[in-house]
């Protein structure tokens, strides 16, 4: 047997032992409570996993009942920080493996068309109510000291991030760390650890190696925790590109475009990064330089592909997995993710139907005005393309109704589909953010991903790569 098949084999078996190692330990935990503005209403909790990512992992979902009443068990193997998005608020709390909760949730408030379809809206955090709580559960304490270290950060704002005075902040942290000595829980105390990080980083950007060696380099990863998340992400967000920069570490460059995972690791372990320490840097690093323009795409991909096999940790496997997985998805020359939907006359469309033809896919909502502005401009060009072009349009809506209205109204005549709750679909065509765009060649691969709109110069482009694919087919 093919020697590469086989390692596959024993990486798959090792991900499933990795997974009922997980349920194993995990334990359930109940949330619980009344809502009587949700009613009816389906409401889904998750997780954040890890740093590099940062994909929601859905935990569980249940429907408010009539009445408003509502109970969910969630399988926790360590004790995590969970969030439910709730129009315009995310809905937050700590969850310990075997603990039941009653919590309230906010009044509920819908958010505009604007905000629901723009890039920049966030929802605004809110601490799920807890009552019937008692004091001494960890929530308030997280809750107590965050609130205390905002207060101290935006009291001293001008020391702290105009002056960048160490002695401030060590007043600080001293302050907050006798004041909170007492809680030996290991989330809490993790939790402090990297808040006083975040400030330490905050006076010391000029020399980050010093934070790096104190909270990072030689200490266990945390990749579940949302401030260790939160402070990874800002210290080492595109860290390997712009470590390249240095005269000194050029080296960077070629070992990432020649795909050798290990040599990286090993360039920072040497420079005193324990070796699981820097199999993350190093996965965080090739996720985003894949989409800098400054490593090349293939040896970002070879590389990527062996820490799926060379990597230590046990819990960094799943995430080179997942890394290698969510860079392939949506990768131009590779097959487009599957479509199986519904469209007007209930009839079930795959794009497999479409074989032979480009494909123009289009992701909207309909009451986006971009969407619909979008939607009006591909009129003319989907009658001039027609023979050559098959547009395609999937609806997001939560009510498919409003885009069947859309259609008749406008007179569109392209096929649409129902893509309404199709959770997965959205991710695996990134398209929680519409109007999307992707170009699909006869064949069924990516060309374009993602592709201009119809109002910012897709025509043109498509006429020169129709006309090159052509050429190339007719030479074949």
């Amino acid at each position: 047997m093919n020697a590469y098949i086989i390692k596959m084999q024993h990486f798959t078996i090792l991900l499933l032992f990795l997974s009922l190692s997980a349920q194993l330990r995990a334990q359930k935990s109940v949330l619980s409570g009344k809502a009587v503005d949700y009613s009816a209403k389906e409401i889904t909790f998750y997780t954040i996993p890890d740093p590099v990512l940062r994909q929601k992992f859905e935990l569980a979902t249940t429907k408010i009942a009539t009445d408003g009443t509502f109970s969910v068990i969630l399988s926790v193997s360590q004790t995590i920080e969970i969030y439910t998005d709730l129009e315009k608020y995310c809905g937050t709390m700590v969850v310990e493996p075997g603990k039941n909760y009653t919590i309230a949730l906010p009044p509920f408030s819908l958010r505009t068309s604007n905000e629901a379809h723009s890039s920049y809206f966030k929802p605004a955090p809110y601490w799920l109510g807890l009552p019937g709580t008692e004091n001494s559960d960890l929530n308030f304490a997280v809750r107590a000291f965050v609130t205390e270290f905002n207060l101290e950060t935006v009291k001293n704002t001008v020391p702290i991030y105009q002056k960048q005075s160490k002695e401030v902040v060590n007043e600080i942290i001293e302050r907050l760390e006798q004041k909170y000595s007492a809680n030996q829980n290991d989330y809490f105390k993790t939790l402090k650890s990297y808040y006083f990080a975040e400030l330490e980083y905050a006076v010391n950007q000029r020399t980050p190696d010093f934070v790096i060696k104190k909270y990072f380099a030689t200490k266990p990863i945390q990749l579940h925790h949302p401030i260790y998340q939160r402070v990874f992400g800002t210290m080492f967000t595109d860290f390997l590109r712009k470590q390249s920069q240095d005269i000194q570490n050029r080296k960077i460059v070629s070992i990432t475009n020649s795909g050798n995972f290990l040599e990286l690791v090993s360039f920072f372990e040497n420079r005193g990064y324990k070796k699981e320490f820097a199999e993350l840097v190093v996965l965080k690093g090739l996720n985003d330089g894949y989409y800098t323009g400054s490593f090349s795409k293939e040896g970002v991909i070879k590389a990527i592909g062996m820490a799926q096999t060379a990597t230590t940790s046990p819990l960094l496997l799943p995430v080179a997995h997942q890394i290698k997985n969510k860079l392939m998805l949506l990768a131009v020359g590779g097959k487009a993710p599957a479509i199986k939907l519904s469209n007007l006359k209930k009839e079930t469309i795959t794009l497999d139907q479409f074989s032979g033809k480009f494909v123009y896919l289009l992701f909207f909502n309909s009451k986006s005005t971009d969407c619909r502005a979008e939607l009006d401009s591909i009129v003319s060009l989907e009658r001039r393309l027609r023979q050559v072009l098959s547009v395609v349009s999937v609806s997001l809506d939560e009510d498919f109704d409003n885009a069947a209205k859309l259609w008749k109204s406008r007179g569109y005549s392209w096929e649409l589909l129902n893509g309404s709750k199709q959770k997965q679909l959205i991710i695996n065509y990134n398209a929680s953010i519409t109007p999307a765009f992707y170009l699909i060649d006869p064949n069924g691969k990516l060309q374009l991903s993602q592709a201009p709109s119809p109002s910012h110069g897709f025509e043109p482009l498509f006429l020169k790569m129709f006309r090159d694919f052509s050429f190339k087919q007719q030479r074949n």
